[in-house]
């Protein structure tokens, strides 16, 4: 009797774990649709709010160069049973747009969208 108690609860346990599932999102999302409309020493800084928004960060080159991103990240993570212990494993999509401007004008840009695949045993670093 005292066995089919410690079985049923791990059991319920482990299904609990199993079912753990977490979706984040940080960032703003934007059209990626967009970023065709850029051209290079052309558009100006107005016309990148009026296409993606404010930007998330602005990092500052020197008195006329300034860098623009936009990013955006979702995320799913899954707690699971693992022969150690727990393991969390977290996939999801990363998109980043670096523009670089120059006197109020688009010199350079770059965009990255990278999926991303994590797991790791609960409790590490």
């Amino acid at each position: 009797m005292m066995n089919t108690i410690k079985y049923l609860v791990l059991s319920v346990f482990l299904a609990a774990l199993a079912g753990c599932a977490t979706r984040t999102t940080t960032g703003r999302e934007f059209d990626v649709a967009n970023i065709a409309k850029i051209q290079k020493g052309v558009t100006p800084r107005n016309e990148l709010v009026s296409l993606f928004g404010r930007p998330l960060d602005v990092s500052v080159l020197s008195g006329d160069e300034v860098v623009w991103e936009y990013s955006w990240k979702t995320a799913t993570s899954q707690t699971q049973p693992g022969p150690d212990g727990p393991v969390v494993t977290s996939q999801g999509d990363k998109k980043t747009l670096e523009v670089l401007i120059k006197n109020g004008v688009v010199i350079n840009y770059r965009y990255a969208d990278d999926p991303f695949w994590i797991e790791k045993l609960k409790g590490t670093q």
